[in-house]
């Protein structure tokens, strides 16, 4: 193997990809929150709030600078078809956590009580 992949694991602190698996390993936290420190509460409509508004601006930021390049305010056409493959991703992530959230709807709905 490449040693520098042997430093990389050798690095890893056991427990810590998995740490409901492993016994004794310490029970996870949230994240703290990077403005206060603290640990953050969002709630999942929060969460994919804020990731809807993500994606939502890099779909905005794409459609700029696709109009940019069209008009020759600009002549960076990496930076533009780099910009609207991001959005494509983030639009094809958020379509395929949609399909599995609907998914699971119609799952726990056919249950029966």
């Amino acid at each position: 193997m490449d040693s520098s992949y042997d430093n990389a694991i050798g690095r890893v602190m056991p427990g810590t990809f998995v740490p409901d698996i492993v016994p004794g390993a310490p029970k996870t936290q949230p994240l703290p929150d990077e403005e206060t420190g603290a640990a953050a509460g969002a709630s999942f409509r929060d969460t994919v709030k804020q990731l809807l508004s993500d994606v939502n601006d890099k779909m905005a930021a794409s459609d700029e600078q696709m109009q940019q390049l069209a008009t020759g305010e600009t002549h960076d056409v990496t930076k533009v078809v780099t910009s609207v493959e991001e959005a494509n991703l983030a639009f094809q992530f958020t379509l395929a956590v949609r399909n599995k959230l609907l998914d699971a709807y119609r799952e726990i709905n056919q249950m029966q009580l």
